[in-house]
């Protein structure tokens, strides 16, 4: 394959994944609504949560490295499993009980058409 073909066909995979995953949320979204569910859908990038300390709120850029599977918090030190870490940091900002400045829904922008609980 051609420089050219190698590079038109990465940009088409490309598209195919971004219109795939918005089209897969937007399925699972109408699917929940339609039972009477809720979707909540946190702004991950704002929120980083696979580098913040579920405990103290503590942002930590090392954390970002994928190599890195168990963290430990130098503010407080909580020690965690990278991915258990995230789900948590994500589940205290769904209950508004994650610390950190600007970590609350509220704050992220996520705010019901209803209320702001």
């Amino acid at each position: 394959m051609t420089r050219k073909g190698g590079k038109r066909k990465a940009g088409l995979n490309k598209s195919i994944l971004s219109v795939g995953f918005g089209t897969l949320n937007q399925m699972i979204t109408y699917k929940i609504e339609q039972k009477g569910g809720l979707v909540l859908m946190l702004p991950t990038q704002a929120l980083k949560p696979s580098q913040r300390c579920p405990k103290c709120g503590a942002v930590h850029k090392e954390w970002a490295d994928l190599s890195n599977r168990y963290h430990v918090c130098s503010g407080c030190g909580f020690e965690i499993p990278r991915d258990r870490g995230s789900v948590m940091v994500m589940h205290n900002v769904a209950i508004n009980k994650q610390p950190g400045l600007g970590t609350g829904l509220v704050s992220l922008g996520c705010l019901s058409t209803t209320s702001k609980s």
